[in-house]
């Protein structure tokens, strides 16, 4: 059975799309009932204006001494049902919109949350650019198609109802005709939604592409300048664009051909409808007064143009199940991180042991860790070692959660991580790696991220504990500096010390370090390894390092080599073996030394 209070993310369908819709709108059924009532009323002068038109003419062609009372009652019928329509679409506006805006906003907030939820191996697969356009563009084109059957749909139906109730009164024997308004549009819904469907997923793919490609190139600027290739990425993006128009012009064809040939025939029906009513009544075939043709004709032409609105609407409704089924992506994966009902963890103390820990990437052909085995105490430093694509930050990722080992175990503090809620365990986690991930935002939003209730006082400990104090007073405004997109305005080495700060404020208990100063000049380096090795005091460390000169205080070093672990123990041991180790020693030490001279 299905939890109506449970996450719209766990009760999503992409395969069902108007159970999908039911869904999204179903938390403002009062709003959208209210929106509906007040839009029979104000499209009631779609069905009253031809009442009371049929009846001023027959008032007129046939006059009796009540003709100008008819008149002017039908009159002020008409007027009334005109003037409020105004006031009704105002209020009916505002609840439809409420609903509306509610449901885009809801539905925005659960791929927020599924992104926040699923495993990052699903992010290797999905390019930002790409989550973005699902977002912000499918919201939008699934907004845009519940308008859309709010208006057209509910105006048609409207339409369709009263020309068919108020015929059957008048003349009930001509209701026949206005049946043959519906095979022309069942067999062009048939026709149009197999079509629509494959172009608007064409259509999507390539949107999605290139909003990708978009980022990409953004983020690529400084190397493409740098490079002198500008002309190549934009030539890279136009035919990308190119790709995009293609496709647009495709939709676009589509729709107009669908479009223009459903106004042709329902135009065609609708002067057929009323010669054959002028026609019957001329002939007499049935009582019908000139009121009653211009009433049937009014009513077939409401009925053709409420079919020609529903086909009108068929593209947005081919768009937004296409944009439904794209979401779908997002909240039916099944690549989440699964937390909820696991083990608390009220402290952690910072133990970690790996017991033959083997890891495979999805569709590898050999294993990325093999048989891993070993003791990190409590508070120890242990730093791996070994040349790229050897294991090291695959073995960060099994340690943080965001992989999960496909043979042998990972404890904590002698519970199998398996078992335990990693959010908890996270919460006494801090990672500084190569690249400092910063935001647009102040200084002081981007030290105290992830954290609460932190006084100015331990946050300015923590800045001077980083090294980070004197550049920060020359920061315009200090802490309230604006660092721009990504920390554009610091330097590598400050990015190094705001991140250093960061764990800091955590107060964490294990410390994962990935080539914190790999990127850094050696003025830096000093600099920050001065305030990494404070930060590292009394802590559960984990470091991953090409530069081997930083981890010669670790208690414990282990050389990696295609996922096995070759060689462990002390940096003093290590080089006594003169081993794998040794050789990577003394080929950096050379390498320092030539440099300085």
């Amino acid at each position: 059975m299905c939890d109506h209070h449970s996450p719209i993310e766990d009760r999503y369908r992409s395969d069902r799309p108007w159970r999908t819709l039911l869904m999204l709108y179903g938390q403002r059924r009062r709003t959208v009932a209210l929106a509906i009532f007040f839009f029979i009323i104000k499209q009631s002068p779609t069905w009253v204006v031809p009442i009371v038109t049929a009846n001023m003419i027959d008032a007129i062609s046939k006059p009796t001494p009540h003709s100008g009372h008819t008149i002017l009652i039908n009159t002020i019928i008409g007027v009334v049902s005109v003037a409020l329509n105004s006031p009704f679409h105002t209020i009916y506006y505002h609840n439809m919109a409420s609903a509306a805006r509610t449901a885009e906003a809801t539905l925005r907030s659960a791929i927020c949350r599924r992104l926040q939820q699923l495993n990052i191996s699903y992010y290797k697969h999905k390019s930002s650019g790409v989550l973005q356009s699902k977002a912000l563009r499918d919201v939008e084109s699934i907004d845009q198609m519940t308008r859309s059957l709010f208006e057209m749909a509910m105006g048609a139906a409207i339409a369709l109802v009263s020309a068919i109730v108020v015929t059957a009164l008048r003349a009930p024997k001509f209701l026949p005709f206005f049946l043959l308004a519906i095979p022309p549009v069942v067999i062009m819904q048939q026709w149009l939604s197999k079509r629509m469907r494959k172009i608007n997923k064409e259509f999507r793919e390539e949107v999605e592409g290139m909003s990708s490609k978009i980022v990409s190139m953004i983020d690529m600027i400084p190397i493409a300048r740098a490079h002198a290739v500008e002309d190549v990425e934009i030539e890279k993006i136009d035919r990308q664009l190119d790709q995009v128009k293609q496709a647009g012009i495709k939709v676009d064809y589509t729709n107009a051909l669908f479009l223009s040939s459903a106004w042709s025939m329902f135009t065609m029906l609708n002067l057929l409808g009323f010669a054959v009513a002028g026609w019957v009544c001329f002939k007499k075939i049935m009582p019908m007064t000139p009121g009653d043709v211009v009433l049937i004709g009014g009513y077939f032409s409401s009925i053709t143009g409420a079919v020609l609105s529903i086909c009108n609407i068929f593209p947005n409704i081919a768009r937004g199940f296409e944009a439904i089924r794209s979401i779908g992506d997002v909240l039916e994966s099944p690549d989440i991180e699964r937390n909820r009902g696991k083990q608390s963890i009220p402290n952690v103390r910072g133990g970690l042991r790996f017991d033959q820990v083997a890891y495979r990437y999805p569709g590898g052909e050999t294993d990325a860790i093999t048989d891993f085995t070993l003791d990190v105490p409590a508070g120890r430093t242990v730093a791996l070692v070994g040349p790229s694509g050897s294991g090291k930050s695959t073995m960060m990722g099994l340690v943080l959660g965001f992989q999960r080992p496909t043979a042998g175990r990972i404890l904590l503090d002698g519970s199998d991580i398996e078992a335990l809620d990693l959010r908890d365990f996270r919460e006494y986690v801090a990672v500084v790696s190569q690249e400092t991930l910063l935001f647009q935002g102040t200084l002081r939003e981007n030290i105290l991220y992830g954290t609460l209730d932190v006084t100015d006082e331990r946050l300015r400990q923590a800045i001077r504990d980083a090294n980070a104090e004197e550049f920060v007073s020359r920061l315009p405004a200090g802490l309230d500096t604006i660092i721009g997109e990504k920390g554009a305005r610091l330097s590598g080495g400050q990015k190094q010390r705001i991140a250093i700060a960061r764990a800091i404020i955590r107060e964490p208990r294990v410390l994962i370090l990935d080539e914190a100063t790999s990127a850094l000049d050696g003025e830096s380096e000093r600099v920050v390894q001065e305030a990494l090795d404070r930060l590292m005091k009394g802590r559960t460390t984990l470091i991953v390092a090409h530069r081997l000169s930083t981890i010669r205080n670790a208690d414990t070093i282990v050389v990696l080599e295609n996922g096995h672990i070759t060689e462990s123990g002390s940096l003093p041991d290590l080089l006594d073996r003169n081993g794998t180790f040794a050789d990577m020693w003394r080929l950096q030490t050379e390498m320092r030394f030539a440099i300085a001279s």
